[in-house]
């Protein structure tokens, strides 16, 4: 009986080191993650400086995409923490769904005014409807720009070159996006971290 009981919590704390191993994983790609999306925010700066409105706009969505990568693997983290099995092949296929990467983002945005009345009334159900309606409204937008920005597109019979597609108060647009979303991946990362240094209290929180 006592030999059963020591192996038995010999593979507890061995499966608690292997949880807390892919936590700090996570971190550290978190912090990969976090220094490309910050380079990719320098690099649509210098862009837009030379006047390179389209491409700039386009480096501010891809930094966003990447940022909402370290959000993704927050989520991760607090269900390995829990307990749960995460995936791997399923978290790196989120990492390439740009709708997902978008949705996620969202939540950046000012709320709309149709979720804010649903609220205000207490409808919690039609509030995640408009919400969900906001999602993939903005994942349109910022999808469309971003791809307007690359390519050339052929609609109506007219052709439209980036250049003329996007203009410089949407690339400032996404440049000030960009910043407050870097902002606040820079405290998930901090979280992250902090997950791998604490990780009982953080499974308890």
């Amino acid at each position: 009986m006592a030999d059963g009981l020591g192996m038995s919590n010999e593979n507890s704390h061995h499966e608690v080191d292997r949880s807390i191993e892919r936590v700090r994983r996570y971190a550290e790609g978190a912090a990969l993650i976090f220094t490309n999306a910050e380079a990719l925010y320098d690099e649509a700066q210098l862009l837009g400086q030379a006047g390179h409105f389209a491409r700039a706009a386009v480096l501010h969505q891809i930094s966003m995409e990447e940022c909402s990568k370290i959000d993704t693997l927050g989520a991760a983290a607090t269900s390995i923490l829990l307990g749960h099995d995460v995936d791997d092949a399923r978290l790196a296929e989120a990492f390439r769904n740009h709708k997902a990467k978008n949705h996620a983002n969202a939540y950046f945005a000012r709320a709309t005014d149709e979720k804010m009345a649903a609220r205000a009334r207490g409808d919690w159900k039609a509030s995640s409807k408009a919400f969900k309606k906001f999602q993939d409204k903005f994942h349109a937008e910022v999808n469309t720009i971003k791809n307007a920005g690359l390519y050339v597109d052929f609609q109506a019979g007219q052709f439209t070159a980036p250049v003329d597609a996007v203009d410089e108060p949407t690339a400032i647009a996404f440049e000030r996006l960009n910043s407050y979303v870097l902002k606040h991946c820079d405290n998930f990362l901090r979280l992250l971290r902090r997950m791998v240094s604490e990780p009982d209290f953080y499974a308890e929180l």
